[in-house]
């Protein structure tokens, strides 16, 4: 009877400090940690208010209610009642979910499901910053609005243009521009080249093109939409690779500095030459590759030489228009690309299914419920959000 008196007491103290919004003591955090019962009701109110917060579901308040009292039935009903509505309706939803990420995530318990030892992580989700960022050749960050003209994509597109101005009193330098996890970017150069910039890249170019060469640096993933000038071949350079075009469209994806182990140039039309430079050297006959439309060129940095194959450009071509697509590629790629997107950890309970093939297309501005009920769909694995992770059993 004691224990269940002091059961009613903690169940009120939290939802009361839910409800004002202040913050758990070290006290109440470990009596909350030891008791099982507790962190259960915790992860009711939890999943009311993420589901609030997600506006993706109807949600019945009373039906909750009741569950949440049948399985607490100790608890003074009209109070809980009172404090419940409060926090699913008004700002309290806030208050719960900052105490519950105090106590689920500073505080882990043996109890706590988001915990699994036996969990393989696909994508780690970055923290912190989520906007761009632009630095010199110095290494100094500068302020993007001197150098860039920046501009949200129509509708619920997600793809923001970052257009270099065009303005001659900008010092001549070599920019870096960086984007984060969570959006594509379209980046407008100086000669009027478009790239759209894959979540996680960054590129490096001059602030205008000077000399014989319009010359770029790239880490991550970019589809290129080269402005065509015989006079000025255009390079790509990702490591000791580099790409040159006099003006066509093509695909770089080269992950190095993420621990990637090739460079992949995929050309969708004109022309281009690859070539490797491990010296400040002329490359040899097998050190330079000429690609046709349909052609991908993957660079090695094992065996220090090209592969050259035919494939489908459809999958480049549909992620420069905004979409996901996959056709007959492992579940690990597929879901690693959902993860950088929605800068969400993509975790997975079965490694086995990791390496099915699938086909999924979907828009990249579609939102997260979508995309896990479109994985659903496919019935071959059970994908959910939990803590504000991709979960795939």
């Amino acid at each position: 009877m004691g224990t269940e008196q002091n059961s009613n007491i903690k169940v009120e103290e939290i939802l009361d400090i839910m409800e004002e919004g202040t913050s758990l003591t070290e006290e109440q955090l470990q009596r909350l940690k030891d008791d099982p019962d507790l962190l259960e009701a915790c992860k009711d109110i939890h999943i009311a208010a993420h589901l609030l917060r997600q506006q993706k579901e109807d949600f019945d308040v009373e039906e909750r209610l009741a569950q949440f009292n049948s399985k607490h039935a100790e608890q003074p009903q009209a109070k809980n009642r009172t404090i419940m509505k409060r926090l699913f309706y008004m700002g309290g939803v806030v208050a719960a979910a900052a105490v519950l990420w105090a106590v689920f995530f500073l505080h882990p318990s043996e109890n706590d499901s988001s915990v699994k030892p036996n969990e393989d992580m696909l994508f780690a989700a970055t923290e912190g910053e989520s906007a761009p960022m632009l630095t010199d050749s110095k290494g100094q960050q500068v302020d993007m609005t001197s150098y860039l003209e920046m501009r949200e994509g129509e509708g619920s597109a997600v793809s923001v243009v970052a257009k270099v101005r065009e303005d001659v009193s900008i010092p001549l330098d070599t920019m870096r521009f960086t984007i984060p996890y969570g959006k594509d970017y379209m980046v407008l150069l100086p000669d009027g080249s478009r790239v759209k910039l894959h979540p996680g890249s960054r590129i490096s170019y001059p602030t205008r093109f000077i000399g014989n060469t319009r010359q770029v640096s790239l880490n991550g993933e970019a589809y290129f939409m080269v402005t065509k000038d015989t006079t000025k071949p255009f390079v790509v350079k990702t490591g000791n690779v580099y790409t040159q075009v006099l003006g066509t469209e093509f695909n770089v994806r080269s992950w190095e500095e993420q621990g990637g182990s090739s460079h992949e140039i995929t050309l969708v039309e004109g022309s281009v030459e690859v070539f490797s430079l491990d010296k400040e050297s002329e490359p040899s006959s097998d050190q330079r590759k000429i690609l046709k439309p349909g052609q991908q060129a993957t660079y090695s940095m094992q065996t220090a030489a090209f592969d050259v194959r035919k494939v489908d450009t459809d999958p480049y071509t549909m992620w420069r228009d905004n979409y996901f697509y996959f056709d007959n590629i492992n579940m690990k790629e597929m879901l690693l690309a959902i993860g950088q997107r929605y800068n969400m950890s993509v975790v997975c309970y079965n490694k086995d299914i990791t390496n099915l093939r699938v086909r999924f297309i979907a828009e990249r501005d579609s939102s997260i419920s979508y995309i896990i009920n479109k994985i659903n769909g496919m019935g071959t694995v059970t994908a959910s959000v939990e803590n504000g992770r991709i979960v795939v059993r």
